[in-house]
Order: structure tokens, then sequence, then C-alpha cells
């Protein structure tokens, strides 16, 4: 099994990543190439190997140093022998991501987006990131208040997935669904309640999924600014999916349904 994405804010325009798969990630995106790796003396992981070549290619320098300095460094043991200091993760602009996706309606391959409705845990929000990049999710928006934002703990779910899936803040989710609306992008609600299985929908269409937090669900408002509202059955007594879940299986449905194209 692979390991999870560790990092760990170190000062307000940088942070400490750690683990083989997040920092393989980190260099083979390109956007946040860190000036030096650290590497644990002794250590012998194979994808480790992988990762000290891969930085020689990007010109970064690679620092062996005795294990317990990265164990002082991160504040645990769970680093794979390995850490670097990297650049923050950015948000995307708001707009410009709203502009991308419109630009890919009408296309072979039109836009699949995530909005989701406060979603307060960030190893909820961290699951989504990963099954968005695996469905090739072209961007997820997240409100900027009462929600989980791009922080450490989201960075170790997520297994790297924030150096590829553009995340932006919305301050408005009801004007930002009108939006998506008006550039022809389908916003589809996630309820318990609605009559319309999440299957029946033709997810092949340029499609917003909008999820909603824990507990709470969608907010009305943001319901009521959704074009059409799919639920995913459910036969046992609890009545409700853990949005990390329901947004594996709603992805992937619509991956099954594109794929068929």
């Amino acid at each position: 099994m692979k390991k999870k994405t560790a990092a760990r804010s170190s000062s307000a325009n940088q942070e400490l990543l750690y683990g083989v798969n997040p920092l393989l990630e980190a260099l083979r995106a390109g956007e946040r190439i860190p000036a030096e790796i650290v590497v644990a003396e002794g250590a012998r992981d194979e994808r480790l190997r992988e990762l000290i070549e891969l930085a020689r290619t990007r010109n970064v320098t690679v620092k062996r140093v005795p294990r317990a300095s990265i164990d002082r460094a991160i504040g645990n043991t769970h680093h794979q022998g390995v850490m670097a200091r990297v650049a923050a993760a950015r948000y995307a602009d708001v707009d410009d991501l709203v502009s991308s996706i419109a630009k890919r309606v009408g296309s072979e391959s039109e836009p699949l987006v995530v909005v989701l409705d406060g979603v307060e845990d960030p190893r909820n929000l961290g699951a989504i990131l990963r099954t968005a990049e695996c469905a090739g999710v072209d961007g997820v928006f997240v409100p900027e208040r009462r929600a989980a934002g791009l922080t450490d703990a989201v960075a170790k779910a997520a297994a790297g997935a924030v150096e590829h899936v553009p995340v932006a803040r919305a301050t408005n989710l009801s004007r930002l669904i009108e939006e998506l609306k008006e550039r022809n992008v389908w916003v589809i609600g996630t309820v318990a309640n609605a009559s319309m299985s999440y299957t029946e929908w033709d997810w092949t269409r340029p499609s917003a999924v909008v999820l909603g937090g824990e507990g709470a669900g969608l907010h009305r408002l943001v319901s009521e600014h959704c074009d059409v509202l799919v639920s995913i059955p459910v036969r046992g007594k609890i009545q409700s999916l853990n949005v990390s879940v329901a947004a594996g299986i709603v992805l992937y449905e619509a991956l099954r349904q594109r794929s068929r194209n």
C-alpha cells in the first residue's frame, strides 16, 4: 500500500513536505520545486531511489542527514526518511478557473467540476481531492468561510493531489453556481431525498457536482440554485454516506459513463 502525503507548515510562505509520494508528486508537477531535499542516512526505500533520480533531473540538491534531525524538524517519525521545504500550496483564482472550465464546454472532453458546500473535515476534503484527481476532475471549488481549506491535514489525506487539482475559494456558492450555469455547465446537487438516482443523470454533459458538508448536507439556497438534484440509494439503517465516499461514487459514475464514449 502506498504511503499517504504528509506536510507540515513551517512559515506563512513555506511548508515542510515529507514522505516519498508527496515529494515525487511535487517534482512531477513542477509548480513547487524544492531547493533542496533532505534524505535520512541509511534510508534504502526503492521509491526513494526514484525520488533522488528525479530530483537530480530537476537540478534539486539532495542532502544526507541523520534520521534524528528529520524527526526533530517534522515532529514525528512518519516521514519515510525524506523531507523538503517548498512553497505553500496556492489556491487557484476563482475567475480564472471558471473561465478555463468554460473553454472546455463543447469539446471532446467536457468539463467535470466539484463544488463543496461546507466540508469541514480536512480528511474528507483531502480524500475528495485525491478522488477528484484520479477521476480527471478539472477543478474544485470550496467556500471561503466555514469550510476546510488547503491545510497540512488536507495535504496528508490528498496524497499528492493538491499538486494537480486546482482548488479555488468562492465567496458565494450560489453566485458561483449561477456563473457556471451561465457558462453552460450543468449543476447537479446531491441530496438524500432526491427522486432521481445519480446513475440516471447524463454525466457526459459538462457537469458540476455539488456535495454538502458533514451532517447538514447542502444548504437550502445552494440546492435551490442547482439545475437538478440526485441521490445515492442506501439500504441500511443509516440514511447518508460520508461525503468523501459519496464523492467517489458519483465521480466514478461520471468516469464510467464518459469512458463508454
